[in-house]
């Protein structure tokens, strides 16, 4: 063998044995990284247990399956499955079980073995949160099961359905250091002397939040543990706790006391006691007294939080937390605070101020000139500022990277400064109300590191800031809405901008051309409200992480770039609303797969509904409102299966009711004021509407009866169509009680309003005018709503949202938690719009008034029989419409209890007695007629009546008094003399017609004419011959045009 084979072999030979050594050891790790055979059967046992609770619950065709799939018999190595993580130690047991929210959620008793868990004695994490456990049990060990786990650091129960008699249990597990318990049932006094809390000697972390608990008691034997943080946060804590034992949690360093109804400081007196308290949150309570407050507060706190209360300053104002000299963060945003706090420039350490949403006022500027130099973090956003302020007094700042202003009574003038170089660079600015107009402020020109600027509400004028943009290359985000800026002018390198607001200004250039290629990046762009014009660019097909595009209210026009609806993947919601927008919508190269929102609406679109559409499998909204789209809608459309909701009103679309839409979870339907014909199928049925809107179309035939029997509608509106037959026969016992507004007017229903309508108790709104009723007004109407059951703040509202976030690459780091005033483009779906007539006009209602609006028309109708009396049971209501009926009787009195009451109108039917009086205490009246009637007596013109004229009483003959003319007590004169009497007598003697005389006249009179006449034409004369000849010729004509007729 040669040496070079000999060197080659030897090579050979050690790469082999090299690979052997691989192999081997790969195979022993495997081996040693398998989990402990007891340990995989006792995670099986836990897995049947879960499924037999799911099964106890009656979801098991649903759930089953679903949950724990990889822990199964066929994968031996239980250390692989889900939710599972196992030490690197030899052997591998389990050191976390990761549970949260495996199981659906129950209300149901739903008990943990906690036996089954002693198969993991090296367990150390265990996660239970958002199962819906109500409470704990071990057959064999008892409360002291958890002892077993010895190595046990942390335990997380959040967002169970526990209570007290898990306390016991848990105080068994003796190692914990994190104990997590927020959002359960536990109520009461948090661990009095017998609960067990001095058992957690190695406790540090300790989650109450989201309970019950009203006090904290414990004794002495508290000083031995470690806890050094507890949360009590959103608890039942008021000024009858007294927090006894608290001052022995010598170690606390962090204490959460937020979203309780503390009012009072000797509440909390027991603070001052706690030697190493650094955190304390007091956020959303009840205080009032800001000086009483400053004295329980230990002289080593660090972080302060007092948002969200309604602290007014006493005489001795800030004084006391300008001496707690160690504070880093403090939070005073949201109360009520007038004064400046100057006194703060002593806290050297302080490196974040909020103070936003108060009532601050007062010389700004010397106020931010004596802020400590070591600020980071500076927000005054939504205060009482007025006058000047002048940004060289941030001069003295060194650290400042967020800096937020703002007004909310007036505008904060900016003064133009001398020129200074700041110490500084910010990462945020927020201005809002402050008038900067056409002059920026100079110190920006010096900041290179912006990521967030805003500068909306500022009445900046000229063009766009382009210099802005090109100094800040990592600059983010730029909102500057509602300003006047008149030119669009784009940076002239590449940016990596992602979000840009100019909506609401007054910029008339073209939309820019190159816009996709200078911002590729652009993620959201708001350019609503300006006077745009030209078509949209095709460069915008660049934009390929472009989530949101706004481009509504201006004068756009033209088609749809195909590369934009083509290559644009990542858009969700695009709104190109009132618009001169034209062609077809979304053709088949339409390629927007992530789009959930499409409004359309107010444009010039016109044909059918391109098929593209089915790209975009996410579409949860579409509005094609207000356009010429014409034709049936196509079958696809029942393909579309995301989709909640969906308004077509104002087109030109025909054709029976589109069925297909049945195969949708819609939310929202609205097809109104089209040319939909025919009956609405008996069968129809959508389960999840919440608003159907058919109004201003051609349906006939019957209501079917499935429409008030979804659940959830609120809004049922089927006005101005032909529908027929008997109202409501559908309802009743599975009708929908949740129907807020019903609205069907001027349609062709008959026969009696059915005593069934007041199944539908919680209405608010009911219109049944202009149709064919008969017979009495149903007198349970009294029993329905109308206001009496309060709307809560979601029956008009829908949380659907689209959500863009922005800012990823910077945060403020804080414990506080500081809103950072960043938008998240949190959209919202359309708010609910009605309409209804009242005070004699008609008035759309949406969002928070239309909670409040309660209204009932039965107007001209064929109504008869009395006003029933309980309609004044009906106290919430506001507008109330009974004209143009066959009313009889008289109006009741009980309509003087309507004390809301806004609009009455009784006009045109046959009452009859005496306005009750009592209805001049409706002091909310603002349209009141009753005119056309029978009404007698004098008109009760006082109080708020007084406000109505003459034109709210024509038509009643009987009425008197004002605003009438008519008097209601004639004066009678007094009884005349005798002689008086015969003169007066005599002369109306002589202004009385003798009849008799008068006809014998007329007689006579006739009598000689006719004879005079006759004498006349018996003379030959000329006027004889040309009378006669007159009358021949007339004669003649006659016969000829007789003869003609004859003929024809």
């Amino acid at each position: 063998m040669t040496r070079n084979a000999r060197s080659w072999w030897w090579v050979k030979e050690k790469k082999m044995m090299a690979l052997v050594f691989i192999t081997i050891t790969m195979m022993f790790q495997l081996q040693t990284k398998a989990c402990v055979e007891t340990e995989r059967m006792g995670l099986l046992q836990l897995k049947s247990y879960f499924e037999n609770l799911i099964i106890n619950a009656g979801e098991e065709d649903e759930e089953e399956e679903s949950i724990l799939k990889s822990w199964s018999h066929r994968k031996s190595d239980c250390c692989r499955w889900d939710r599972v993580k196992c030490s690197d130690a030899i052997g591998g047991h389990i050191v976390v079980l990761s549970l949260n929210e495996f199981m659906p959620y129950t209300d149901l008793d739903r008990p943990l073995n906690l036996s089954l868990l002693h198969s993991f004695p090296q367990l150390q994490t265990l996660e239970f949160s958002r199962n819906g456990f109500s409470h704990l049990f071990d057959l064999i060990h008892g409360h002291k099961s958890l002892e077993r786990l010895e190595k046990l650091r942390t335990l997380d129960f959040y967002g169970n359905r526990l209570n007290n008699s898990a306390l016991p249990f848990l105080s068994a597990a003796r190692s914990l250091r994190t104990l997590v318990l927020s959002d359960n049932l536990l109520e009461g006094v948090l661990f009095p002397p017998n609960a067990g809390l001095i058992n957690f000697r190695e406790l540090e972390v300790l989650d109450l939040s989201s309970n019950n608990i009203n006090d904290f008691q414990a004794g002495d034997g508290l000083r031995t543990i470690k806890l050094k943080t507890l949360d009590l946060s959103d608890n039942d804590f008021s000024d009858t706790a007294r927090l006894k034992g608290l001052e022995h949690l010598v170690e606390l360093k962090v204490l959460i006391l937020a979203d309780n109804q503390l009012n009072l400081s000797r509440s909390i007196e027991v603070l001052k006691d706690l030697p190493k308290l650094q955190e304390l949150d007091l956020s959303g309570n009840e205080f009032t007294d800001l000086d009483s407050l400053g004295v329980v507060f230990p002289i080593s706190l660090q972080v302060l939080n007092l948002g969200s209360n309604q602290l007014s300053l006493t005489l001795k104002g800030y004084s006391k937390l300008c001496k707690l000299m160690y504070l880093r963060e403090m939070d005073l945003s949201r109360n009520a605070l007038t004064s400046l706090p100057y006194c703060l420039g002593n806290l050297t350490r302080l490196r974040t101020l909020e103070l936003s949403d108060n009532q601050l006022n007062g010389n700004l500027s010397s106020f931010v000139f004596g802020l400590p130099s070591a600020l980071e973090y500076l927000s005054l956003l939504g205060n009482n500022f007025n006058g000047s302020f002048w940004f060289n007094s941030l001069a003295n700042q060194t650290r400042l990277t967020v800096f937020r202003l703002s007004s909310k009574v007036g505008m904060i003038q900016a003064q133009t400064e001398s020129s200074w170089v700041p110490l500084f660079q910010l990462k945020m600015m927020t201005l809002h109300n402050v008038i900067i107009g056409n002059t920026i402020p100079e110190f920006l020109v010096h900041q290179h590191e912006l990521c967030y600027i805003d500068m909306s509400y500022s009445q900046l004028t000229g063009a766009f800031p382009t210099w802005l943009v090109q100094n800040n290359t990592r600059l983010q985000i730029i909102l500057l809405n509602n300003n006047l800026l008149t030119e669009l002018q784009l940076p002239r390198l590449v940016h990596g901008l992602q979000v840009l607001d100019i909506s609401s200004n007054r910029i008339y250039d073209s939309f820019p051309q190159d816009i996709g290629v200078v911002f590729p990046h652009m993620r959201y762009m708001k350019f609503a409200s300006n006077h745009l014009h030209g078509t949209i660019p095709f460069s915008i097909g660049e934009m390929k992480s472009l989530e949101f595009l706004d481009v509504s209210s201006n004068g756009l026009f033209g088609h749809l770039p195909k590369t934009f609806l083509s290559a644009c993947h990542s858009l969700k919601v695009l709104k190109l609303s009132n618009n001169q927008f034209q062609g077809e919508i979304f053709p088949e190269h339409a390629n927007l797969t992530d789009l959930a929102w499409l409004l359309v609406d107010g444009n010039n679109f016109t044909g059918g509904l391109g098929n593209g559409l089915l790209n975009s499998k996410n579409l949860a909204l579409l509005d094609i409102s207000d356009n010429g789209f014409s034709g049936t809608l196509p079958l696809w459309f029942g393909r579309m299966s995301s989709l909640w909701y969906l308004y077509m009103k104002g087109n030109q679309l025909k054709g029976p009711f589109p069925r297909q839409l049945q195969n949708l979870q819609l939310n929202v339907l609205d097809i109104s004021d089209n040319s939909f014909s025919g009956s609405i199928p008996g069968n129809v049925d959508f389960p999840s509407l919440r608003e159907l809107r058919l109004h201003n179309n051609e349906f006939a035939g019957s209501i079917p009866d499935t429409l008030f029997k979804a659940a959830g509608l609120k809004v049922l509106d089927l006005r101005n169509n032909n529908f027929s037959g008997k109202i409501l026969n559908s309802i009743g016992k599975r009708s929908s009680s949740s129907l807020h507004v019903l609205l069907l007017r001027n349609n062709s229903l008959q026969s009696h309003i059915p005593e069934e309508i007041c199944q539908l108790s919680q209405v608010g709104l009911l219109d049944l005018s202009h149709n064919k009723f008969k017979g009495a007004i149903p007198s349970c109407l009294g029993n329905m709503s109308f206001g009496g059951v309060r709307y809560d703040s979601f029956v008009f509202t829908t949380f659907y949202s689209v959500k863009v976030s922005f800012l990823q690459n910077w945060a403020y780091t804080s414990v506080l938690n500081l809103d950072d005033g960043v938008s998240n483009g949190y959209q919202l779906k359309p708010e609910t719009i009605v309409d209804f007539l009242t005070k004699s006009r008609y008035e759309a209602y949406q969002g928070d008034i239309l909670r409040y609006m309660y209204g009932l028309d039965l107007s001209s109708n064929q109504l008869s029989g009395k006003i029933p009396v309980e309609i004044g049971d009906l106290v919430n209501i506001r507008s109330l419409n009974l004209s143009s009926n066959h009313l009889t009787g008289s109006i009741p009195d009980s309509i003087s209890k309507l004390k809301d009451l806004e609009s009455l109108d009784l006009s045109n039917n046959k009452l009859d007695g005496n306005i009750p009086p009592q209805l001049t205490d409706l002091s909310g009246l603002g349209y009141f007629n009753v005119s056309c009637n029978n009404l007698s007596g004098e008109i009760p013109f006082k109080g708020h009546l007084v406000t109505f004229d003459k034109r709210s009483y024509i038509g009643n003959a009987h009425l008197c008094g004002l605003p009438t003319n008519k008097s209601c007590n004639p004066t009678s004169a007094p009884e005349p003399s005798a002689s008086k009497q015969a003169k007066e007598e005599e002369k109306e003697g002589d202004d009385v017609i003798d009849m008799v005389w008068f006809y014998w006249t007329c007689v006579a009179v006739y009598i000689s004419t006719s004879l005079a006449l006759s004498a006349f034409l018996c003379i030959d004369s000329r006027w004889s011959r040309e009378w006669f000849y007159r009358v021949d010729l007339f004669v003649h004509h006659l016969q000829c045009f007789k003869g003609r007729f004859v003929f024809n």
